[in-house]
C-alpha cells in the first residue's frame, strides 16, 4: 500500500466524519435511541411491554399468557425468532442473528443449514446430506471469516474456511451475521463475519439441563444412526459464579450416488485427424473450431460412517457489576470412513498410439461444437475404489476479563489458543483395475448424466465381469496430516466521554498468529504404477477379489449408464497381490524395457521380483507445505450519538506478514508405458521454494442508525475490508504427477506473493418493528472489489531435463496458476419478515438478489458463488404442547467456477431446492418427542460446463429422517 493511498483514507475517513457529525446537528430529536442490551438468556426472551401492543406470548406448553409486567418469557421457535430480531435491533451494525430455541437445541440440526435461513446466507453442501460451508451475500466461503466466541477457529481443512460439520448444533446458543464493518472488530471479511457463541452459565441462574435420545434414517441407506445429547448448566455463590457442561455423540451411516469425475477437453480436426462435423473432410487449419468431447466419464457410489463427538464448557465469575471472568473451550472430534465405488472411462477418440478409436459413422456434433455421440472401441472399462478416511479433531480455550477500572474506562482483554488436526496421511487409498478390448456408446442427454452403454469381451454387459476380465492397475496410496494452530490476543478499551454528541472512545490493539502445515504422505513417485499396463488379472492370481454389484446407482434419474457393476474393496485387492510375486506363471512385461523404454533384444520376459508387491509410501514434499502468518491490528473508534441516532467512526491499522516453505521437482523424463495411456515420469530432486511478504493496510469504517419513528429504523453503512488469500494459495508447491496417467496438469501451482482482496463497501438498512408480532427489514449493498484472487489454466511447455533422444522432447502442459485477478463488483437487495398470529401460527421469509460481474483473464461471469436469486420461508405452529414447522429454501443458478476443464467454459451449478419439517408434541412439561424430515424433496446437485448436455458434477444424498425424545430441567 502507497503512502499517498494511506492519506486518501484518511481524508476520506475525515470527509465522512464531518458529515456525520452535521447530520447528528440536522436530525436531533427528542426521543433517546433505543439503548443497546446485553445478551439474552438462550433459552427466554423478556418482550419489552410498551412495544407488546397486544400481543399474546406462548410458553412451552402453548397456553396463552395475558399478564402484563416487565418479562413476559417466549420459548420454543418463536422465542428463538423474537431473539434473533431483538439481536438485530440492538446491534451496533448491520447484523442477522439466530439463537438456541432452548438450552442445547439449536433451530436446525446443522450450524450451517440454521445460519441459510439468515437473508444473504446460502449454504454449501458436503455431498454426504449436511451443510458443511457458507456463503454471505454472494462471495464465497473464503470470503467469510468464522469466529467462536470473536475468536479464530482452526480449521481441519488446507484454507480458511470453517468446516460447520465438525461442530455439534447442541454445543452453540447462537450465530451472528455481521455484515458491515466496524473499525474494533476482527478485519478479515469481505462477504461476512460469522461469530458463533456458546452459552454461558450466568445467562441463567440456578440449575438448568436438557438431554435427547435420537434415532436417524436416510431412505438411500440401509442402516440408521443414533445421537445422544446433553447440556447441564449450575449457578452458585449467590449466583455470582457459574459452570455450564454440554456433549454429544453421534454415530450414523450414510451414502451419495454421484456423477464423480466428468473431464472435458477440447481439439481441432487438424490435431485429431478426425471429421468431427462429418462434412467429408478433416480441416486442415490448425487454428479450426475446437470441438469438445468428454475424456473422463466416472460414475458411482459413495458409501460409509460418520461419528461425531462434541463438548464445550464455560466457567463464569462475577463478584461484583465491575467485574467478570469468563473461561471457555470446545472440543470436537469427527471420524469419518467411506469407501467410493466407481465405474470409469477413459474415452479420447485417439489410442495410444495415434490411431481413432471412435466409428467415425457414429459421431455427432451440435451446434456448439460440443459431440453429443460417438461409439468407442478399444475400451479399458475401469472400476475403481477410493478410501477418504477423515479424522479430525478441533479444540480452542480461551478467557475473557471485563473489567471497569472507573466509572468511565472499561476494559476487556481476551486470549485463547486452539488447534486442528485431520490425520489422514497415507491413509487415503485410489486403486483401479480395468478390462481391456471393451467398447461403449455414448450419447449427450440435456440436463441429465450422459447414456454410457457397455460391453465388455464377449459381448457381454459391464456387470457379468469376473475376476477372469478385471486385470490390476493403478495403486494410489496417499493422504494429508493436516494441523493448524491459531491463537491470539486483544485488549479493548472505552473511554465514556459524554459531551452530547461524542459519547465515547473506543480504542485498542489485536495480535493473531497462525500456523498451517500440510503434509502429505503417498506412493506417487514410488510404487504406485508398479502394475499399470493391466498385466494380468485377478483369475490368474487365483485370487477372489471382485464382488457383485451393490445395487441401482442413481435409481430416480433417467438414462443408460452404468449402475450396477462389480466392484472390490482395497484389502482384497491388495493381499492378492503377492501371489504375483516370483510366480513364473505371471510375466512383467515391463522386465525386458531399458530405462528408456526401449524393448532389449533377446530379453525373455521374467516373474516379477520377490517383494515387489510391497507399497513404498513416503512424505511426498512437493504436495507439502507449511504458511506462518502473524497479524498486528490497531484501532480507533468514536462512538457518537443523538437523540433519536447513534452512530462511530474509525481506522484500523492491519500488518500482515506471510511466511511460505513449500517443495517442487523438474521432471528429468517422461517415458509412455506400452500398452497405455500411461507413462513412467522421473522427477529431479526436490527443492525448497521459500517465499512470503508482508502488506499493511488502512480501513476506515462508518456506521450510522437513525430512528425515523419509534419502531422504524434506517442504517447507513461504509467501509474498507479485506479477505486474505486461502493458505492453499499461498503455497509456492508445484505438482505434475498427473503425468504419470497421462493428463499433462500442473497443479498447486500457488502464489506466496498474493496480497489480499480489497472491496469499497456500502449498505444500507431499513427495519420495522411496529410490536412483537410484525418485523420487516430491507437492506441494499454494494461492493467494489479488487485483486480478487483466481486459478486460471495456461498453457506450458516443459522439456524434461534428462530426456532420452529417442522420445518425445517437449510436452505441451496446462499449469493452473494463482493469480490475483481484475476486479469484481457484487450489488443486491435483502428483504425478510416475521409475523405471529395468536393462534399459535407463524411465518418468517426473506429473499435475496445478488448482481455481480467478474472478470478473470479473458471470460467475464458473475462472481463465482455469488448466486443471483435466494429465499426462504417457514411456516410454524406453536400451542397446545404441539410444535409444527415447514420450511422450504431456493437457490438460483449460479457461477460455481469461471473456468473448469476449458479456461472459456465456465461451470455453473443449477437451481437447488431444500424442503424440512419438523413435528413435536410436549407429553409432560419436561419431555417431548420430536420427529424431523429433511431433503424432502429428494434434491440432487446439478453442475454443467456452461451447456446443459456437458456435465460437470451430478450429486445425490437422499432422503433422512429423525426422531427422538428430549427432556428439559
Amino acid at each position: 500500500m502507497t503512502r499517498r493511498r494511506m492519506w486518501r483514507d484518511v481524508v476520506l475517513t475525515g470527509v465522512s466524519a464531518a458529515a456525520l457529525l452535521t447530520a447528528s446537528t440536522a436530525v436531533a430529536q427528542t426521543n433517546d435511541a433505543t439503548p443497546s442490551i446485553a445478551e439474552t438468556d438462550p433459552a427466554t426472551v423478556p418482550i419489552d411491554p410498551a412495544q407488546q401492543s397486544g400481543d399474546i406470548s406462548t410458553s412451552d406448553n402453548g397456553a396463552s399468557d395475558n399478564s402484563v409486567g416487565p418479562d413476559i418469557i417466549v420459548r420454543g421457535v418463536r422465542g428463538s425468532l423474537l431473539r434473533s430480531i431483538q439481536a438485530k435491533r440492538n446491534a451496533d451494525t448491520i447484523v442477522d442473528a439466530i439463537s438456541a430455541e432452548e438450552l442445547g437445541k439449536f433451530p436446525n440440526r446443522n450450524v450451517a443449514e440454521a445460519l441459510a435461513n439468515i437473508p444473504g446466507v446460502t449454504v454449501g453442501r458436503d455431498g454426504r446430506g449436511e451443510g458443511r460451508s457458507i456463503t454471505v451475500r454472494g462471495l464465497g466461503e473464503n470470503f467469510a471469516i468464522t469466529t467462536l466466541n470473536g475468536r479464530i477457529l482452526p480449521t481441519d481443512g488446507t484454507d480458511r474456511s470453517f468446516a460447520f460439520d465438525v461442530l455439534p448444533s447442541e454445543i452453540i446458543s447462537g450465530a451472528e451475521v455481521q455484515k458491515a464493518v466496524r473499525s474494533s472488530e476482527l478485519e478479515g471479511s469481505i462477504g461476512g463475519n460469522i461469530n458463533l457463541r456458546t452459552a454461558r452459565p450466568l445467562d441463567r441462574t440456578g440449575l438448568h439441563a436438557s438431554a435427547s435420545v435420537e434415532g436417524q434414517y436416510n431412505d438411500f441407506v440401509d442402516k440408521g444412526g443414533y445421537k445422544i445429547t446433553g447440556v447441564v448448566s449450575k449457578t452458585f455463590a449467590n449466583d455470582t459464579m457459574g459452570v455450564m457442561v454440554g456433549a454429544s455423540y453421534n454415530k450414523y451411516k450414510f451414502r451419495t450416488d454421484n456423477l464423480g469425475e466428468y473431464s472435458i477437453t477440447d481439439g481441432t480436426e487438424a490435431a485429431y485427424g478426425v471429421d468431427f462435423n462429418r462434412d467429408g473432410q478433416v480441416n486442415p487449419d490448425a487454428n479450426g473450431p475446437a470441438y469438445i468431447w468428454p475424456d473422463y466419464y466416472s460414475v458411482g457410489t459413495v458409501q460409509g460412517e460418520r461419528e461425531r463427538i462434541g463438548a464445550a464448557g464455560a466457567f463464569q465469575w462475577k463478584p461484583s457489576s465491575n467485574f467478570e471472568l469468563t473461561i471457555d473451550g470446545i472440543y470436537s472430534r469427527y471420524k469419518v470412513t467411506q469407501h467410493n465405488y466407481r465405474s470409469s472411462n477413459y474415452l479420447n477418440p485417439l489410442g495410444d498410439d495415434g490411431s481413432l478409436r471412435w466409428d467415425p459413422a457414429s459421431i455427432k456434433v451440435d451446434s456448439n461444437n460440443v459431440v453429443t455421440g460417438f461409439k468407442v472401441n478399444d475400451l479399458v472399462s475401469e472400476v475403481l475404489t477410493t478410501d477418504e478416511p477423515r479424522n479430525s479433531q478441533t479444540y480452542q480455550f480461551g478467557g475473557h476479563i471485563d473489567w471497569q477500572p472507573t466509572a468511565r474506562l472499561k476494559v476487556a482483554i481476551d486470549g485463547y489458543y486452539g488447534k486442528a488436526r485431520d490425520d489422514t496421511g497415507g491413509q487415503n487409498r485410489f486403486v483401479v483395475a480395468g478390462i481391456p478390448g471393451a467398447s461403449a456408446t455414448f450419447a449427450a442427454r440435456d440436463g441429465g448424466i450422459p447414456d454410457l452403454d457397455i460391453t465388455i469381451p464377449g459381448g457381454r454387459t459391464l456387470d457379468q465381469a469376473t475376476n477372469d476380465d478385471f486385470r490390476a492397475h493403478y495403486i494410489g496410496i496417499q493422504g494429508q496430516n493436516i494441523e493448524d494452530r491459531t491463537q491470539g490476543a486483544k485488549l479493548d478499551l472505552t473511554y465514556e466521554v459524554d459531551n452530547d454528541t461524542f459519547k465515547s472512545i473506543t480504542f485498542g490493539g489485536a495480535w493473531t498468529d497462525r500456523r498451517k502445515a500440510v503434509e502429505t504422505i503417498d506412493n506417487q513417485y514410488t510404487t504406485s504404477c508398479n502394475y499399470c499396463g493391466y498385466p494380468f488379472t485377478f483369475g490368474q492370481l487365483g485370487a477372489s477379489v471382485v464382488r457383485p454389484g451393490s445395487g441401482d446407482i442413481l435409481p430416480k434419474l433417467p438414462g443408460n449408464f452404468p449402475r450396477n457393476f462389480p466392484y472390490f474393496d482395497i484389502d482384497t485387492y491388495l493381499a492378492a497381490l503377492p501371489r504375483a510375486d516370483n510366480n513364473p506363471a505371471i510375466l512383467d512385461p515391463n522386465s525386458c524395457l531399458d530405462a528408456t523404454g526401449t524393448p532389449i533384444p533377446g530379453c525373455t520376459l521374467s516373474p516379477y521380483p520377490a517383494g515387489f508387491s510391497t507399497q513404498i509410501i513416503q512424505p511426498d514434499l512437493p504436495a507439502s507445505y507449511l504458511i506462518k502468518e502473524r497479524t498486528w491490528a490497531g484501532y480507533v473508534q468514536f462512538n457518537l450519538a443523538g437523540p433519536r441516532w447513534r452512530g462511530d467512526i474509525g481506522l484500523r491499522l492491519v500488518s500482515t506478514k506471510v511466511s511460505s516453505t513449500g517443495y517442487g521437482a523438474s521432471i528429468a523424463s517422461i517415458i509412455p508405458r506400452v500398452g497405455t495411456q500411461d507413462n513412467d515420469v522421473n522427477f529431479n530432486p526436490v527443492d525448497a521454494i521459500n517465499g512470503g511478504g508482508d502488506y499493511l493496510r488502512l480501513l476506515p469504517a462508518v456506521n450510522f442508525a437513525y430512528d425515523i419513528t419509534d419502531g422504524f429504523r434506517v442504517r447507513l453503512a461504509a467501509s474498507k475490508a479485506i479477505s486474505r488469500p486461502s493458505f492453499g494459495e499461498l503455497s509456492p508447491a508445484k505438482d505434475a504427477t498427473s503425468a504419470q496417467s497421462g493428463t499433462f496438469i500442473i497443479y498447486d501451482a500457488g502464489n506466496p506473493n498474493l496480497k489480499p482482496t480489497s472491496a469499497d463497501q456500502f449498505d444500507v438498512s431499513f427495519e420495522y418493528y411496529p410490536s412483537n408480532r410484525l418485523a420487516l427489514t430491507a437492506a441494499a449493498f454494494y461492493k467494489h472489489i479488487t485483486n480478487f484472487v483466481s486459478t486460471v489454466p495456461v498453457d506450458v511447455v516443459i522439456t524434461p531435463t534428462a530426456q532420452p533422444a529417442n522420445q518425445q522432447q517437449n510436452f505441451n502442459f496446462v499449469e493452473y496458476q494463482v493469480i490475483n485477478g481484475d476486479s469484481a463488483k457484487v450489488y443486491g437487495l435483502e428483504v425478510g419478515g416475521q409475523y405471529f398470529l395468536d393462534n399459535g401460527f407463524g411465518v418468517q421469509a426473506n429473499l435475496t438478489y445478488n448482481h455481480s460481474r467478474a472478470t478473470s483473464g479473458n471470460v467475464t461471469t458473475g462472481l463465482p458463488g455469488a448466486i443471483p436469486f435466494s429465499a426462504n420461508t417457514k411456516l410454524l405452529y406453536e400451542k397446545h404442547g404441539i410444535g409444527a414447522q415447514v420450511s422450504y429454501s431456493y437457490q438460483s443458478r449460479y457461477t460455481y467456477a469461471q473456468s473448469g476443464n476449458l479456461g472459456y467454459l465456465p461451470v455453473k451449478e443449477n437451481a437447488y431446492h431444500e424442503m424440512s419439517a419438523s413435528l413435536s408434541y410436549d407429553l409432560t412439561d419436561n419431555f417431548s418427542i420430536y420427529v424431523q424430515g429433511s431433503n424432502l424433496l429428494g434434491s440432487a446437485i446439478k453442475r454443467f460446463n456452461t451447456y446443459e448436455n456437458v456435465p460437470n458434477f451430478y450429486e445425490y444424498s437422499g432422503r433422512s429422517f429423525f426422531f427422538g425424545i428430549r427432556t428439559r430441567l
